[in-house]
């Protein structure tokens, strides 16, 4: 918790400091094999569309086995722009991290963003994760 708390700390005096860069608070649902899955993160974007970020997410109730298992992924999310066309902008988001404090894994994303206006947004992603397809939906707060 203490390295969560200083890397915002950090990415919002980057923020402060840089005029040409944006920062991000997203929260999302995404349907994995291993569930429904909440998850929230926070990145730095510049106006290019280049972003680092941190993520986290975890299932929402318990799986269909009876276990209660969330499944927690703790990362960070590249953004590379693909294309941008109009209020709409495409983003290779591959994500890194831990799941279960002890499995590291990547996940290859493809994030759609549509700008709703100059504080919110909404994206569409799909990607892949233990070998299945991952789909969700996004809300951005461009702060």
């Amino acid at each position: 918790m203490k390295k969560l708390l200083t890397i915002i700390i950090l990415l919002g005096t980057l923020q402060f400091h840089s005029k040409a860069q944006v920062l991000t608070g997203q929260a999302y649902l995404q349907q994995t094999v291993m569930g429904l899955q909440n998850g929230y993160g926070l990145r730095v974007q510049t106006n290019k569309g280049l972003g680092l970020g941190f993520v986290y997410q975890s299932n929402l109730k318990s799986t269909t086995e009876g276990l209660d298992e969330k499944y927690p992924f703790y990362g960070m999310e590249l953004m590379l722009p693909l294309t941008k066309c109009g209020n709409m902008k495409f983003f290779f988001t591959p994500k890194a991290g831990f799941t279960n404090e002890q499995f590291f894994v990547l996940i290859p994303e493809v994030e759609t963003e549509i700008k709703i206006n100059d504080t919110f947004s909404a994206a569409i992603t799909a990607g892949i994760r233990a070998r299945e397809s991952a789909t969700g939906i996004k809300l951005l707060v461009h702060l």
